[in-house]
C-alpha cells in the first residue's frame, strides 16, 4: 500500500539518522580524540565517505539483513515498518545517553523479534543468525588483537627509539595525524556499507530492486543528516573516554578496525563497527598498559551491547502484537 511505503521510507530515514549519529564515532572518533581534526571537519569527512560506502559497498549486507534471517516471503511492508522503528527507538535511547551501541545488533535483533511472532520460530534461519552473532564476538576480539599488534609493533620498531627526542616525536605525531585521517576515511566506507543495510535492508527487499536504489539513496542521505546533526555525541565517547589517544594510537586503532569492517562487509556479514573499533581502541590501550584504559566506561558500553539484543527483540515483537491487534 502506498501509505505504508511512505511510512516505511520515513522510518528507514529515521533509523539511518540514528544509526549514523551512533556509528560515525566508529570511523572518525579517534581523529577527534587525538586532536588531528576538529569535530566539524570530522563530521563532514565522515559524512562524505559513509555516503559513498553506503551506495557502493552495502549490497551484500542489505541482502543478509533483509532476507537472510527471515525468509523473504514473510517480509511485509508492515514488518519493515515495525522492524526499523523498533531498532530506531532503541538507538535513540542510547544516543541520548551517549552510549555507542551496535546498530547492526539492534536491527538484526528487531528482525528476529518480528520473525518469531510473525513467521514462527521454525522459520527463522538460525544458521545465519548464528554466523551473525558469532561475528559480534569475533570482530571486537579481532579488533583488540590487531589494534594491540599494530601499535605494539609501531612502538617497538620506532616510537621507543624517539621517545626522548621531543622534536622528532612531535613531528612523527604530526605526520601520523594525516595517516589517521586517511585510515578513518577508509573505515567510514565500511561503516557506511553496514549502516545502510541496518537502515534500509528490510524495506529494500520488501519493495524490490525497481525502486530499491531510491530507497538506498534516501537512506544514504539520512546517514549524512544523522552524522552532521547528532554525530558529535558518540564520537566524543569513543574518541576521548576509553583511553587517551594521539595520532599514532588513533591510526593504529582505526586502520585495524577499518580493515576488519570492510572485510566482513564484503562477505555480507553485518558485524558491529562499534564493537570492532572499541575492541581496537582497547587493544591500543593495552599495548600502552592496562592502567591507561577506563574500565568503567568499557563495562558500561559492553553491558548496553548485551542488553540491546533482548531489548530490540522485545520491542519488535511487542510492536507487532500491538499493531496487529489494533488493525
Amino acid at each position: 500500500m502506498e501509505w505504508l511505503l511512505i511510512i516505511g521510507v520515513i522510518t528507514a530515514m529515521y533509523m539511518a539518522f540514528n544509526i549514523a549519529a551512533n556509528d560515525i564515532g566508529n570511523s572518525m572518533g579517534t581523529v577527534v580524540g587525538s586532536g588531528a581534526l576538529t569535530m566539524r571537519k570530522v563530521l563532514l569527512i565522515g559524512a562524505l565517505f559513509e555516503f559513498i560506502g553506503a551506495l557502493f559497498l552495502g549490497s551484500g549486507v542489505i541482502k543478509t539483513v533483509g532476507s537472510g534471517i527471515v525468509p523473504l516471503g514473510f517480509m511485509t511492508g508492515l514488518g519493515a515498518f515495525i522492524i526499523t522503528l523498533s531498532a530506531g527507538i532503541w538507538i535513540t535511547i542510547t544516543l541520548i545517553k551517549k552510549i555507542p551501541i551496535s546498530g547492526s545488533d539492534a536491527i538484526v535483533s528487531s528482525v528476529l523479534g518480528y520473525g518469531i511472532v510473525y513467521a514462527g520460530i521454525n522459520h527463522i534461519k538460525w544458521t545465519t543468525v548464528g554466523y551473525i552473532m558469532a561475528s559480534w564476538v569475533i570482530s571486537p576480539l579481532f579488533g583488540l588483537v590487531s589494534g594491540f599488534l599494530v601499535y605494539y609493533l609501531l612502538k617497538l620498531g620506532y616510537l621507543n627509539k624517539i621517545k626522548n627526542n621531543i622534536g622528532v616525536k612531535d613531528r612523527t605525531e604530526k605526520i601520523f595525524s594525516y595517516f589517521q585521517i586517511g585510515s578513518s576515511s577508509f573505515a567510514a566506507l565500511g561503516v557506511g556499507a553496514i549502516d545502510i543495510a541496518a537502515a534500509t535492508a528490510v524495506l529494500y527487499v520488501t519493495v524490490g530492486s525497481t525502486i530499491g536504489f531510491s530507497i538506498k539513496l534516501l537512506g544514504a542521505f539520512g546517514l549524512v543528516l544523522g552524522i552532521l546533526i547528532a554525530g558529535n555525541r558518540i564520537t566524543d565517547t569513543i574518541g576521548r573516554r576509553i583511553t587517551e589517544l594521539v595520532p599514532t594510537r588513533g591510526f593504529s586503532a582505526q586502520i585495524s578496525a577499518g580493515i576488519i569492517t570492510i572485510f566482513f562487509a564484503s562477505l555480507g556479514i553485518p558485524i558491529s563497527p562499534t564493537q570492532t573499533l572499541v575492541g581496537s581502541v582497547i587493544g591500543v590501550g593495552m599495548a600502552r598498559g592496562t592502567s591507561t584504559i577506563q574500565l568503567d566506561v568499557i563495562k558500561h558500553i559492553a553491558s548496553t551491547w548485551i542488553i540491546t539484543i533482548p531489548a530490540c527483540i522485545g520491542i519488535s515483537a511487542s510492536l507487532y502484537l500491538i499493531i496487529n491487534a489494533l488493525l
